[in-house]
């Protein structure tokens, strides 16, 4: 079963709430503008609905890389914020 959480869209400075609801895989199924959020009050903007291809991009980096002899090399998380 998936879950719904409410966030914030961070993609520009109206910080619009949303709902971002997901599978049991942790994949995106919707986001949707939260209704309840003290600012946005149930608005938001279509960069909100772009959250999803972002998350979803496959060149987007999803751990540390540091540059070894011209080529990047993963690294633990750890030795990224050392």
């Amino acid at each position: 079963m998936g879950k719904s959480q409410a966030r914030v869209c961070s993609l520009c400075e109206a910080m619009c709430g949303i709902i971002v609801t997901t599978d049991d895989q942790d994949k995106v199924v919707s986001i949707k503008a939260n209704p309840d959020d003290v600012f946005s009050k149930g608005a938001y903007c279509p960069k909100a609905l772009g959250l999803k291809d972002v998350y979803e991009d496959p060149d987007r980096l999803r751990h540390p890389l540091k540059k070894v002899n011209g080529r990047f090399e993963q690294i633990p998380w750890d030795q990224a914020f050392d």
